[in-house]
């Protein structure tokens, strides 16, 4: 069985928001967008869509037969409304056997939270909360809770939920 090595990256963030993953090569599309959104942070709110080649994909297309050599890119949507937009970019491609199963294996940076109005709504939306001063410091505060950290990743939390989904037949 191939192994993709896929870095997620969440466009127009900066410092940038990132995963690495490994799926298998004939995970279908509507498999791969069920993974992304546990992976990135999503609670799966949204419509989505996948663009190869300027041209959108259907969830039963297979990652394989959009990517194949490391190099290669797609492209993920979530959100139409905030924009989210994620590149995919195949890093490497290794050989697994039938134990494999999907993992996250890094990252960087927590995940903007749903509705907050895209990567200049989320900047704003940091600057409120980093800023005692602002006026929107506590409403922001309240939202994301005062534990939130931007700079926040855990790959063995990702894993657990990935694990949870798996388990539960919905990844």
């Amino acid at each position: 069985m191939e192994v993709y090595v896929i870095k997620v990256t969440l466009l127009a963030t900066s410092p940038p928001i990132w995963r690495r993953l490994l799926v298998e090569r004939d995970i279908r599309l509507r498999q791969l967008h069920n993974t992304l959104q546990i992976i990135m942070g999503w609670s799966n709110s949204h419509l989505h869509k996948f663009i190869f080649n300027k041209q959108e994909q259907s969830d039963r297309t297979k990652l394989g037969d959009c990517i194949r050599i490391p190099g290669r890119k797609l492209l993920y949507e979530y959100d139409f409304g905030d924009g989210w937009g994620h590149e995919l970019l195949l890093e490497e491609v290794l050989t697994g056997d039938e134990s494999f199963q999907r993992a996250c294996v890094a990252g960087g940076r927590s995940c903007p939270p749903e509705d907050c109005g895209g990567p200049q709504g989320f900047a704003e939306l940091l600057n409120a909360f980093r800023d005692a001063a602002h006026p929107e410091h506590s409403s922001i505060v309240e939202w994301l809770g005062e534990h939130f950290d931007p700079e926040r990743f855990s790959v063995v939390d990702v894993n657990r939920r990935l694990a949870r989904r798996k388990s539960s037949g919905v990844a």
